[in-house]
């Protein structure tokens, strides 16, 4: 079991990359991807850290369509850390983040059916705004063809801080 006094989250470099990419178990040109999306200003990312390795990486960015809220994506944990308390650390940093910036809270998009991810955002504190919507995300498989997942609902889910008790 993680300590998960010893993660460390912080901002994500491009040396992160490969061992990003190990720990979740995807092609490098995913995460590249994704840098270079963050290097283009599409994104920020930021990395949990465990024995000086990554293990885990979330995303924001700020959107108009959403003024005053932090919008977080792309969460992942590697697959032997999962529930082990490193994606909500990553959460936290994440409102934390959305806090010092003086946002009013954040939002997100998880798969109707993704009920892990859904028990744990309701567990931190995240309800669900409006009806489901549909979205998509791309993705590199293990041919390194990229594709677009086309998810057939997601929800909205918010986190607004004062309503924080």
């Amino acid at each position: 079991m993680v300590d998960t006094k010893l993660v460390i989250v912080r901002e994500m470099r491009g040396e992160d990359i490969e061992a990003l990419a190990d720990a979740l178990n995807w092609p490098w040109m995913g995460i590249d991807r994704r840098w270079q999306e963050l290097v283009a200003g599409y994104r920020e990312m930021f990395v949990a850290v465990v024995d000086s390795r990554p293990v885990g990486v979330v995303s924001v960015n700020e959107r108009e369509e959403h003024p005053g809220l932090l919008h977080l994506f792309a969460l992942d944990v590697g697959e032997p850390l999962r529930n082990r308390g490193i994606g909500t650390q990553l959460i936290v940093h994440v409102e934390a983040e959305a806090r010092r910036r003086g946002h009013a809270g954040v939002y997100l998009e998880v798969g109707i059916n993704n009920n892990d991810a859904r028990r744990l955002y309701e567990r931190l504190g995240y309800t669900q705004d409006g009806r489901p919507l549909p979205n998509s995300w791309n993705r590199y498989d293990e041919e390194a063809n990229f594709l677009e997942e086309v998810v057939d609902e997601v929800c909205r889910m918010i986190k607004r801080f004062d309503h924080d008790t």
